[in-house]
């Protein structure tokens, strides 16, 4: 039998972390290196956390020695038992390190056997090259340098302070932006209300009325819906089904549309059950959310600057698309739920969805690469994958923003 290779062991091993947060999430913990001050019990338990779904690489920074305090007050058993065993006296960050590396042989470890307040002193640069700082049960005194160094880089930094089994957490950052904000209830994109061309057309080649029992058995609930709708707006309303009396008649006339036998019972057709199930949801309206009209309004996609983020630029792209291409509409999202439908039908409704999303993509990577041409910075600056990422997350984008008054108020 042959032996999965290492590609195929990293999937195994990360797999649940893999279905939360996908390739690219993986690849951005992989990549990131983050700074720990003091190998606390919360510290370690922090690093902890992170070295199991494989950080990419990491540094304590603690210029104290092992005590019994920290025997008794380290949460993690393996971390415990090596405490009183070989380490009582050693270096706190060399131990703490050398045992948490021990979890994970993919991660990275490091340690600077230095306080935080010396090397602030010394050299305040050396923070900069990580991606986030974590200090715990820093005095008040040194947190507020720390915070103005890192504020000035824009790297965020997480406080953190435990009393026994309370503590609290604060987040130093001037803006932090999500692509992927993962909410609750996320509706599909199916632009029913308001179909583009290809849709529309591929739609059309359906005729529900002429078909054998075999075909109109297996035709998506998707193309179901859209026939019905236009039949709606037709003899009906100009106006989507909105409240639950159109609904429930919108409903009724989707089963008028189940084919019945020679006795003239309908037949058992459990995609025309799925159109009906799915009208709640798939009837929604094609708009804008709140949150990213508020995007395209802020001075940071308004004014962009050869400092702004990808992120930022993007937004601006996105707001081109939407006052041209996209006639007033975010970039399609380009996927359909699974659904009861034969192999061909489904794949070709998946195709027309995928092209329509790889082509609204382009348009906003052409009104991007202007942008970027315009602040002076290279075209391969914003990969093809993050385009194509934010643009099928484009109505869920988030925006935290900061003032440095946080750095006063500890």
């Amino acid at each position: 039998m042959a032996r999965p290779g290492r590609a195929g062991l990293k999937e195994q091993r990360y797999d649940r972390q893999l279905r939360l947060w996908g390739d690219h999430g993986q690849e951005a913990l992989e990549s990131a290196h983050v700074c720990v001050i003091n190998a606390t019990a919360t510290g370690t338990e922090i690093l902890k956390n992170l070295v199991l779904p494989g950080i990419g690489s990491f540094t304590i920074v603690d210029g104290n020695r092992v005590s019994g305090e920290d025997v008794g007050n380290n949460t993690h058993p393996l971390c415990k038992l090596h405490f009183i065993l070989i380490a009582l006296k050693q270096s706190r960050a060399q131990s703490a390190m050398e045992l948490l590396q021990e979890l994970n042989s993919d991660v990275s470890g490091n340690f600077v056997e230095e306080s935080p307040e010396k090397l602030l002193d010394n050299d305040p640069s050396f923070f900069n090259r990580f991606n986030l700082v974590v200090a715990t049960q820093l005095p008040e005194s040194t947190l507020l340098r720390l915070a103005e160094v890192l504020w000035n880089s824009n790297i965020p930094l997480l406080v953190c302070r435990t009393y026994g089994l309370v503590g609290y957490m604060r987040v130093v950052i001037k803006e932090h932006t999500v692509v992927e904000s993962h909410p609750d209830n996320m509706l599909e994109d199916l632009r029913l209300d308001r179909p583009f061309p290809e849709l529309t057309e591929h739609v059309q080649d359906y005729d529900l009325e002429h078909m054998d029992k075999k075909d109109h058995s297996h035709t998506p609930w998707i193309v179901i819906v859209a026939k019905y709708l236009t039949k709606w707006f037709n003899e009906k309303s100009e106006q989507l089904p909105k409240n639950y009396k159109e609904k429930e008649a919108f409903k009724e006339l989707i089963r008028q549309g189940i084919l019945k036998n020679e006795n003239g019972t309908p037949e058992d057709e459990e995609n025309f059950e799925e159109a009906i199930k799915n009208v709640n949801t798939a009837l929604n309206r094609t708009e804008i959310p709140r949150g990213i009209e508020e995007l395209f309004n802020d001075d940071c996609c308004l004014k962009l600057t050869e400092q702004s983020s990808s992120f930022w630029i993007l937004v601006r792209a996105l707001k081109e698309f939407v006052a041209n291409e996209g006639q007033g509409s975010l970039p399609v999202r380009g996927t359909i739920p699974d659904m009861i439908a034969d192999s061909s039908k489904f794949i070709k409704l998946q195709n027309v969805y995928r092209e329509k999303a790889k082509k609204d993509a382009a348009a906003v990577g052409s009104h991007a690469a202007k942008l970027l041409q315009s602040l002076g910075k290279a075209p391969e600056s914003i990969s093809e994958r993050e385009l194509k990422l934010f643009c099928e997350y484009a109505w869920i984008l988030f925006w935290v923003y900061a003032n440095n008054q946080i750095i006063k108020n500890f």
